[in-house]
């Protein structure tokens, strides 16, 4: 059967449902590859793009078999009367952190001490492994070393921070009811997520896992993940979301929405819209469906290819606001959702 025929017959295939969207597309790879190699070699298609992920995922991994630790537990407290900025960095562990009414900042850590004979010597290490102070207005928590895996509570005064900064390179971050004109989380391998934040900008990375922002508010919202879904609710100006093997939801409260650049490779697009705004959309997927859930919106444009279909749209005309929204995913489906209330 000629090429061109048998490509025909896998695209009819995936619309009549008889194979998924991933089996026909690494049907068409090794199609692509058979009919022409030189071509193939010059071409980046999806199954090349997950499996890079796959990899970067890999190398993001540690190598944690150090042999035998020592559990130890660490309390401190800082004088935190100038406090403006804070910047968290820990190489392996996890950390969480909290708002509280006192005056001071608190760390309590479980620790892990890898090659370390007695508890007296695992203290040695920690105590000349680990910073913690407050130097001119600023906090800096350090853990550089991958044999120190600290689990870490952090308890800051209630107020608001100039930047907050948290950087793990292996191990989750949880940060609840801070306030901070800048927060950037990131983490190499393990899920982020943040409840109750509020601030000017917000940056959530990680290779390997979830991103959750519950209850947000901020004018700018950027979160990127490799291996994982994302999901972003909250009062929201200009959001950003990326994910390559995950889902994205984005709910909004409120009017103040206005700008939304959502992608994803294998996953679905959700978005519930802010409310009083005029809509102004471009979706588009592959092999997906895209679904437009509003009332009387007006089609702009409308391509429905078995490989290629988007969608150009506008609705709500009555309000002056605008709210641009572009979501595309190459594998799953876009779905626009109504707001709660007009």
């Amino acid at each position: 059967m000629p090429v061109n025929e048998e490509r025909m017959k896998i695209l009819e295939m995936i619309e009549k449902g008889t194979i998924n969207a991933e089996e026909g597309a690494k049907l068409l790879s090794a199609l692509e590859h058979e009919g022409d190699e030189q071509q193939e070699k010059k071409k980046y298609g999806i199954m090349n793009f997950l499996d890079d992920a796959v990899d970067k995922i890999k190398n993001a991994d540690f190598d944690l078999a150090f042999g035998e630790s020592v559990e130890i537990e660490e309390e401190s407290f800082l004088d935190a009367e100038e406090l403006k900025e804070v910047d968290l960095m820990i190489a392996n562990g996890s950390l969480n952190v909290y708002t509280w009414e006192e005056n001071q900042a608190r760390a309590s850590s479980r620790v892990k001490v890898y090659q370390a004979g007695t508890e007296e010597e695992a203290r040695e290490r920690f105590n000349g492994d680990v910073q913690f102070d407050i130097k001119y207005g600023l906090l800096r928590l350090a853990s550089p070393s991958k044999k120190i895996k600290m689990h870490t509570d952090l308890y800051l005064p209630k107020r608001f921070y100039e930047f907050m900064k948290a950087q793990l390179q292996n191990g989750s971050i949880h940060a609840e009811g801070l306030e901070a004109q800048h927060f950037h989380l990131k983490t190499s391998n393990g899920p982020v997520k943040g409840s109750r934040l509020k601030g000017g900008s917000c940056k959530i990375h990680t290779a390997n896992g979830p991103i959750k922002l519950e209850e947000g508010e901020f004018e700018q919202v950027e979160a990127d993940t490799i291996n994982g879904p994302v999901t972003l609710e909250g009062t929201f100006g200009k959001v950003d979301g990326s994910s390559v093997s995950g889902g994205i939801s984005v709910n909004h409260k409120g009017s103040t929405a206005h700008t939304a650049f959502l992608k994803t490779t294998a996953g679905t697009i959700e978005v519930s819209l802010p409310v009083k705004r005029k809509i102004d959309g471009i979706l588009k997927t592959k092999f997906g469906s895209l679904q437009c859930g509003l009332d009387n919106y007006k089609i702009l444009k409308d391509q429905k290819d078995v490989m290629n279909k988007s969608l150009e749209f506008e609705a709500y005309e009555q309000f002056e606001d605008v709210y641009h929204i572009e979501a595309e995913t190459k594998t799953g489906s876009v779905k626009i959702q109504p707001p709660v209330q007009l």
